[in-house]
């Protein structure tokens, strides 16, 4: 045993005492709902038990003459497979010799294929495997309940490179299972998993997919895959997964070509084969015209609910679903697949997330919950990008306002916008390209986190955000612990206040959690916003109160518009010392509080640069004091950004030195030391 390992009982008794570990179970009952429902499956099926299990094989292959399945269990000696006499262009075998861990392949007219719904491949040997998903032991965590949607808060995970550069033994999936507590102490209860579906080779973002229903074996396959879930169910944390159907490939799909061998851009059965329908720019796009093709997109959504208990999905370019010829033409087909699936899950899990990364809602939609808000992280990259004098918040107060319920995912950066096979970097690189450590690119990085946090929807972050990761995002990258062990420890406990605020888990900001969002000022001269959020009919003076301070300067006595009068308490400043010993450490701190008198909403308060202030009604136990506001010249409450800016005092800003106050940052295993 290493002296890392020796180290785990220890580190699981202090995690467990503080309430952020639970350890996964050990044993159970078989789950009753192991595989998708269909009577007759795809694939490789393990029926029965005992002395009487089998294997059922069944494939569809119109085109062939003749086909065979060969494996470990006949000597690799090519086995006849027959027609289905009520399913025309399929083909079965009942083998009373295979067994669960059995490689084979089948024969379609000479061509040796694996098969496109096997749960475990070798693409370099072709070889594709049994598995039998009912063996898997799920324990106690069959209980497990999806958190409530206003609940969660979501982590952009790639299992390569999260589960990268901290020293230990084990396939990306046994080391992300490892990491979990890491998340559990962040407040992070959702992850979404860029793909995991078989790819070419070992390193990728995941969307070229190869073989749809295999989990990626360079990652630890399937039984690596329901551990982890699992695990997560277990600790109270939901696993979504991104999924890529809108093309296959581009190389080595197994669908590709599968019955028949045609010119080299002509994909065969599962594939469109006119000129404007058939390619994305990422690969083939699959004729989903096919009610065969329609049924593989739809079992694979259910396998993967089923098999492997997922709790919901993110659809990668549904633009290429339900559009064609660089969406110049609406499918029609697309729309339809996507219906399928959906009501599918609709009827059958309704608790699952169903989210497309865009054109969600188009024509009325087709079934899904929400959209990744593209449109929102590009308008607030620009906000903090930009210089000081050029930030346009009268825009961004706009898009702001077209936000209510929870039809978006939310987001400061995501791998599309920060990846560097798009040629993009992570926000702090764009806000100070020559110093993105600099106190500006995190303030302003912090800030943009924060207002992503605090807006209606589910608030999501990217990998490595928490702690200030400035390298662009790629798939051989790995997550730099060392900043959030260390030199940004700070940074992942802003991150984790804002989270424990969002989701109101101290009982302070219910308002975070609801649908609305009410702006109670845009000051574009000063550069200041604040809006309220509150619960769908809760009264305004119940509001969560959010104050954005956009300007480079530090601000004294700045009239803040509040939706009403009495006590206000301050909960969260991001300007604060706790989080980086250079932050400007002006405005109240958490625990303070003002009383508005009667007929004043005008609260005027110091702020630091580049910051956020977040206020509730709610008092928190640790009141460190409760003063009377002073007294401020009234704010319309429909001001105006000229307006506003006339009746503002901005104060020259005086230097306090004051001692940062004490905290322990969010906790990571001993072990993990790089």
């Amino acid at each position: 045993m290493s002296a890392a390992s020796s180290r785990v009982p220890l580190l699981a008794a202090l995690l467990a005492l503080m309430g952020l570990w639970t350890a996964p179970p050990l044993r159970a009952q078989v789950p009753k709902a192991a595989m998708a429902e269909d009577a007759a499956p795809m694939g490789a099926t393990v029926q029965g038990q005992g002395a009487a299990r089998h294997v059922v094989f069944r494939i569809w292959a119109p085109n062939a003459s003749k086909v065979a399945v060969s494996g470990d269990f006949n000597g690799w000696k090519e086995e006849p497979m027959q027609k289905e006499a009520n399913r025309p262009g399929h083909w079965m075998l009942d083998s009373r010799s295979a067994r669960p861990g059995d490689a084979y392949r089948f024969a379609i007219d000479g061509l040796q294929r694996r098969d496109p719904r096997a749960r475990a491949v070798n693409a370099a040997e072709n070889k594709s495997y049994v598995l039998d998903p009912r063996a898997y032991v799920w324990g106690p965590a069959d209980g497990w309940k999806m958190p409530a949607k206003e609940d969660l808060v979501m982590y952009e995970m790639h299992l390569g490179t999260f589960a990268s550069g901290i020293p230990g033994n084990g396939t990306p999936l046994e080391q992300a299972t490892k990491r979990l507590p890491y998340l559990k102490a962040l407040g992070i209860n959702c992850i979404q998993l860029m793909p995991v579906n078989e790819f070419p080779g070992e390193r990728s973002w995941g969307y070229n997919p190869g073989d749809l229903f295999a989990v990626e074996s360079s990652y630890g396959g399937a039984d690596a895959f329901r551990n982890f879930i699992r695990t997560c169910h277990t600790n109270g944390i939901a696993v979504l997964l991104d999924v890529v159907h809108n093309h296959y490939g581009p190389t080595d799909i197994a669908v590709w070509q599968f019955d028949q061998r045609l010119p080299e851009t002509d994909g065969g059965i599962y594939f469109y084969s006119d000129e404007e329908h058939r390619f994305t720019e990422w690969g083939p796009r699959p004729d989903f015209g096919k009610p065969e093709v329609r049924a593989f997109i739809v079992d694979a959504v259910k396998t993967f609910l089923t098999e492997y208990r997922l709790d919901g999905f993110r659809w990668d370019s549904v633009h290429n679903i339900r559009y064609y010829l660089n969406g110049e033409r609406s499918n029609p087909d697309g729309d339809r697949v996507l219906a399928e699936a959906n009501e599918w899950m609709r009827k059958n899990r309704p608790d699952a997330l169903r989210i497309a990364e865009d054109h969600a809602f188009d024509g009325g939609g087709v079934g899904f919950d929400a959209q990744w808000n593209s449109a929102f992280q590009a308008t607030l990259s620009a906000l903090v990008r930009g210089s000081d004098s050029q930030r346009n918040l009268d825009m961004f107060a706009a898009e702001l306002e077209r936000l209510d319920g929870m039809n978006w995912v939310n987001f400061a950066e995501c791998h599309d916008s920060a990846g560097d096979l798009n040629q993009h970097h992570r926000l702090p690189a764009y806000i100070d390209p020559a110093t993105p450590d600099s106190l500006r690119a995190r303030a302003l990085a912090l800030l943009a986190g924060g207002i992503a946090m605090t807006v209606p929807g589910y608030p999501m972050l990217l990998q490595g955000f928490e702690m200030h990761d400035v390298d662009d995002f790629s798939d051989n990258t790995p997550v730099p612990w060392a900043r959030a062990q260390s030199t940004h420890a700070g940074m992942v406990r802003a991150n984790a206040d804002l989270i424990h605020l969002r989701r109101n888990l101290k009982g302070y900001t219910p308002g975070l959690k609801g649908p609305e969002l009410d702006m109670l000022l845009c000051d574009n001269d000063t550069k200041v916003i604040a809006y309220g959020r509150q619960q769908a009919g809760a009264p305004r003076d119940r509001a969560t109160v959010v104050v954005a301070n956009f300007s480079g300067a530090p601000l004294k006595q700045y009239g803040v518009r509040f939706p009403a009068s009495g006590a206000w308490y301050c909960h969260y400043n991001s300007g604060s010392a706790a989080y980086a010993k250079d932050f400007d450490n002006v405005g109240p701190k958490p625990g303070v509080g003002f009383v508005l008198p009667p007929g004043q909403t005008t609260l005027p308060l110091d702020l630091s640069r580049y910051s956020m202030l977040i206020f509730s009604k709610t008092a928190p136990p640790n009141v460190t004091s409760l003063t009377k506001a002073a007294p401020a010249k009234e704010i319309p409450a429909t001001a105006s950004a000229d307006e506003s800016a006339a009746i503002r005092k901005i104060e020259d800003y005086v230097e306090e030195v004051l001692e940062p106050f004490p905290y322990l940052p969010v906790p990571l295993p001993a072990e993990w030391n790089p």
